[in-house]
């Protein structure tokens, strides 16, 4: 009682900024009150001025006085916030005095209340300890709910200022026309009933609390030692009944103030009356359960095992009625429950939602109970609880700052945010209950081994498709097959960018490429799977041309024969000379004694040439298209000094013996970064 007592005052005084924080739908809908006003003023207008047609019978009002009344209520409407919060402003000024009267000794608390009761009760009933205690919790009851009902009217009373507040334009449309105008008197006084009864539950709840912190600190008694503790208490309770049924007082002398506190004070009832099942339906549950277990232990008694028994019926019970459970059933929307039934389990799940709204936060065995589930019966959970209590079920996100959470069965959605401030969405996709998605993934385990598939897009991505970390040594052979356990023997990495691996291969050098920072490449490839579930495709290696010599002195041709030859032992056709300037970039070229030539492009970095091309293998299996050219003479222009050289008055050129071929192959363009950040739902696995 302490902790909600000071609540109410502070927060509900003649501000109407709870109501629109609570309830901010209102505020975006006063323009549509104001404009059904204007529209119903309007009509009233109307049927007023056609009244006039009716002569003396109508007792219609002057058109002109009508008219001026109705544009002098149309501007009221327009101006309708801003003159209730003046008349919000006048309350505030008694609300705030007597806020601000300061207590001594009387200081309010409910603490101490207990104690002093029991001890005023100890000359009265020595006797019997019981009576004492069943007078006691009366006494307390009978106390603290017509406190609570108090409070529960201190909050009607204030709802109601607020709705005449943001209804108050339809009020003013009614004091257009005498007709209507009593409509528009009667809300006025509505008003100020409510802004008085504002300020009067500052006057009656102060009023009590002083009354509590006099009886506490004089034992019951008065000032002046008279009096004792039933004396307070029946002026206690009777002040809080009078302060319940004021609005009445108030009905009675002519104000028009709306009577609250029946209905709600009714629906306490009703829920005092549920709890009041555990006793039938809860503590059944519960006292069925220890009747099993009195029942199991006996049976065991007279064997060795008695003691095992009895431990196995503990932990069954254990199992059952965990605390976090009633904290998971007060936040899951739909779904089955996991606490007990009955009584028992609505006040577990009452106190469990207290503690979810301060910081409470559930287990992976609370989650796996929604999320390895299915849809159907799973129900969800979001909110700041999932926020906190989604790395209890899925550690990968330990160090992370999650939103957006939202658990449901098989499908977990989240935004997590790094310590570098990155964030990327997430989601999970249960492995029991969807195909392996479209898109890059990685498959992770839960707490409770369940295994899911889990997709990532945005600037902190990285964080879910790690690039392992190799410097390309071969102490690391072991790493690398735990990595990559379908890793071709004798490969050597080395980490070479995020999402990058230049690899080593017995079969030539090549780069790796991580499915989840870049697009499927064009070029030929294939695909590894790392031990996290992630694709990485592996570029075919590239062909590895033997080295020429650039020079023209003698030996260099017949060397450089030699090597093509060894290199490319299936062309036969006769070559004259060898051209590999451009070997790095997969390019090589011969040249016939007949003036022809042979280009040669490596088929991992080129794409297949059109029109007619040949394949050929190199000594180590690799494949080279291999395009035919004919001879061609072309006439280059004869320069001296930087100048073009005439002769004849006609320009000077020389002939070289070219090769022109009918065709050149693209290269295949590099592997694109992942541009895109949507993350497509796999299909769901037909049951």
């Amino acid at each position: 009682m302490d902790a909600v007592s000071g609540v109410f005052l502070n927060t509900l005084n003649t501000d109407m900024a709870v109501m629109e924080g609570y309830f901010p739908f209102l505020g975006k809908a006063f323009t549509v009150m104001q404009y059904s006003a204007w529209a119903m003023l309007f009509l009233i207008t109307v049927w007023e001025l056609f009244k006039n047609f009716g002569g003396p019978i109508s007792e219609s009002e002057p058109p002109f006085q009508l008219l001026a009344r109705s544009a002098v209520f149309g501007f009221l409407i327009g101006n309708a916030k801003p003159i209730f919060r003046i008349a919000l402003d006048i309350a505030t000024a008694p609300y705030t005095a007597l806020m601000e009267i300061e207590m001594g000794t009387e200081d309010f608390t409910f603490a101490g209340l207990q104690e002093t009761i029991t001890n005023g009760l100890v000359d009265l009933v020595v006797s019997s300890t019981v009576v004492g205690e069943i007078l006691m919790l009366i006494l307390l009851i009978s106390l603290g709910w017509n406190y609570f009902k108090l409070l529960l009217q201190t909050v009607e009373r204030y709802v109601v200022v607020g709705v005449l507040s943001y209804t108050s334009p339809l009020a003013y449309c009614m004091g257009g026309a005498k007709a209507t105008n009593a409509v528009f008197k009667s809300w006025c006084r509505m008003v100020g009933s409510q802004l008085v009864m504002l300020v009067m539950n500052v006057w009656f709840l102060r009023g009590f609390d002083s009354s509590v912190g006099q009886f506490v600190g004089n034992g019951g008694a008065l000032n002046g030692g008279k009096g004792n503790m039933f004396l307070w208490l029946f002026c206690a309770l009777a002040f809080l009944k009078v302060a319940q049924r004021f609005d009445s007082y108030l009905g009675t002398l002519g104000m028009n103030v709306a009577q609250t506190g029946s209905a709600m004070g009714m629906e306490m009832l009703m829920a005092a009356r549920v709890i009041g099942g555990m006793g039938g339906g809860g503590m059944k549950s519960a006292g069925s359960i220890f009747k099993n277990a009195a029942t199991a232990a006996a049976g065991g008694a007279s064997t060795a095992s008695a003691a095992a028994t009895a431990q196995n019926i503990a932990s069954g019970f254990t199992s059952r009625f965990k605390p976090n459970s009633y904290v998971r059933d007060s936040v899951v929307n739909g779904g089955v429950r996991m606490g007990a039934s009955g009584g028992l389990g609505f006040a577990g799940r009452a106190f469990g939602g207290m503690a979810a709204r301060n910081g409470a936060t559930l287990t992976g065995e609370s989650i796996a109970s929604v999320a390895s589930r299915s849809s159907k019966v799973s129900g969800s959970i979001g909110g700041e609880i999932a926020d906190r209590s989604l790395s209890n079920f899925m550690p990968q996100f330990g160090g992370h700052e999650l939103t957006g959470t939202e658990i449901t069965g098989g499908h977990i959605s989240t935004t997590a945010t790094n310590e570098e401030g990155k964030s990327s969405d997430v989601q999970l996709f249960s492995a029991d209950q969807y195909e392996p998605p479209a898109c890059p993934h990685s498959i992770v385990s839960a707490s409770d081994g369940s295994k899911w598939y889990q997709t990532a897009a945005g600037a902190g991505k990285a964080d879910f498709f790690p690039t392992p970390e190799f410097t390309g040594t071969a102490e690391e052979a072991g790493q690398i097959t735990s990595t990559f356990p379908k890793a071709e023997s004798g490969t050597l990495l080395r980490t070479a960018g995020e999402g990058l691996l230049a690899a080593s291969t017995p079969a030539g050098d090549s780069i790796w490429f991580s499915s989840g920072f870049f697009e499927e490449p064009e070029a030929p490839h294939g695909t590894i799977t790392d031990s996290s579930g992630v694709d990485w495709y592996t570029m075919e290696p590239h062909g590895s041309p033997p080295s020429f010599d650039p020079g023209t002195e003698n030996g260099a041709e017949a060397f450089n024969l030699a090597q093509f030859q060894n290199f490319m032992p299936g062309f036969t056709s006769s070559v004259s000379s060898v051209d590999g300037m451009q070997r790095a970039e997969g390019r090589m070229e011969v040249l016939h004694p007949d003036g022809s030539g042979t280009a040669f492009y490596d088929a991992s970095l080129y794409r297949a040439p059109r029109g007619d091309s040949t394949i050929y293998e190199d000594k180590n299996g690799h494949q080279w298209y291999a395009i035919q050219g004919t001879p061609y003479v072309e006439h280059h222009p004869v320069y001296q000094d930087g100048k073009p050289v005439y002769e004849n008055g006609q320009l000077k050129t020389e002939s070289i013996p070219s090769v022109r071929y009918h065709s050149t192959p693209q290269p295949y363009a590099p592997p694109k970064p992942l541009s895109g950040s949507e993350i497509r739902p796999p299909k769901r696995k037909i049951p």
